[in-house]
């Protein structure tokens, strides 16, 4: 229901009746003036304040919802020429709720999808974790209970069934929940479990997919996932636990094939990543770059190689993102060296010919 429109220091109508009208005001500002209508015989008096927007706050069901708001249109663009209508629609308050799984993006408001914004603004409950932007998340969900559950390595500060049940008792009593996570809910995000566990209970969920910190993070520092004669393929990998064996020969292969990795959650089990590589044969000059607290205060870009990662990148902490690859010399302009390695790179992407790593 957003409109493209500054409505601060105006007024903004609310038609119909609706126990969340209140939220409506807040999306446009609270700035806004706001006055309720809740029929249309209050339309004329109305029509006399000049408002600069009308919301219609109808009923969500199709059945009691759809011939309510063409009436309200009707009756609008009768008295009301001209005006900016836009339309809220939300299941009433009492029947059970829906549960958004909302991947918030990278950490950074510009990262989160419209969609997003529009579940947040819908919803009774928020649900957040570490590494979702939070700051302004009172006006994006006016009204609503803010709930911190984040997670932090080695401390939950909600365990995760609790979270589980919570989201399942808030929506059984008839409140929409946004369980909003950084990133995407399915990449490392556990959206997959909570999405059946709410869908066990017989609950509606809604998920909306993020922008994944895996590509968005380190592209932020100009460094790729995927360049032309350099690398066709990328692999996201947890590093939330020491690789096995066996992952670490495919990784290996993978990289050495031209392949480039994103390692998330990757702190901690770093050194044992790199001495996995390496002693599988991954040369010791493949570049690395670590993208600690993206978009966050303290926010540091490092560049290494794989054979002095260990020892140049040991006072990383999380949230950090590691990229290995060739390609993490397409970002990397630190000094004479890693610039020429940069040209050769592009250059060697932007040169005739098949597609294929020289």
């Amino acid at each position: 229901m957003f409109v493209d429109l500054d409505v601060a220091d105006s007024l903004v109508l609310l038609c119909g009746e609706s126990e969340r009208t209140a939220r409506v005001a807040h999306k446009y500002g609270a700035a806004a003036s706001v006055i309720q209508c809740p029929s249309v015989d209050g339309l004329e008096g109305a029509a006399a304040l000049r408002p600069a927007l009308v919301v219609i706050c109808a009923d969500a069901r199709e059945d009691a919802g759809a011939l309510a708001v063409a009436d309200w249109r009707s009756a609008i663009a009768e008295v009301l020429p001209g005006v900016v209508v836009s339309v809220d629609r939300e299941a009433p308050l009492g029947e059970t709720g829906t549960v958004f799984l909302i991947g918030a993006g990278p950490g950074t408001p510009g990262y989160m999808t419209a969609r997003a914004f529009e579940a947040l603004a819908a919803s009774d409950v928020v649900l957040i974790d570490h590494l979702a932007p939070t700051a302004d998340i009172e006006a994006w969900a006016p009204g609503a209970e803010i709930i911190d559950v984040g997670k932090v390595p080695g401390a939950h500060k909600v365990p995760q069934r609790e979270i589980d049940q919570m989201m399942i008792d808030y929506a059984l009593a008839g409140k929409n929940v946004a369980r909003m996570k950084g990133g995407d809910p399915y990449v490392f995000g556990r959206g997959t479990e909570e999405l059946y566990v709410c869908e066990s209970a017989g609950l509606n969920v809604e998920v909306v997919s993020g922008v994944t910190s895996s590509i968005a993070v380190p592209a932020s520092a100009k460094v790729p996932m995927t360049l032309r004669k350099v690398s066709h393929m990328f692999t996201v990998v947890s590093g939330h636990a020491e690789l096995s064996d066996i992952e670490l020969d495919h990784l290996a292969g993978f990289v050495k094939s031209g392949g480039t990795i994103s390692l998330l959650m990757g702190v901690r089990t770093l050194p044992h990543t790199v001495a996995g590589l390496l002693a599988r044969g991954v040369r010791e000059d493949m570049p690395l770059g670590t993208f600690e607290n993206v978009y966050r205060e303290n926010e540091r870009v490092r560049y290494s190689t794989l054979a002095r990662a260990t020892e140049e990148l040991s006072d990383v902490n999380p949230p950090a993102i590691t990229v290995i690859g060739d390609v993490v010399d397409a970002g990397n302009a630190e000094g004479e060296d890693a610039t020429a390695r940069r040209d050769a790179l592009l250059q060697l992407a932007l040169s005739e010919g098949r597609d294929k790593k020289a």
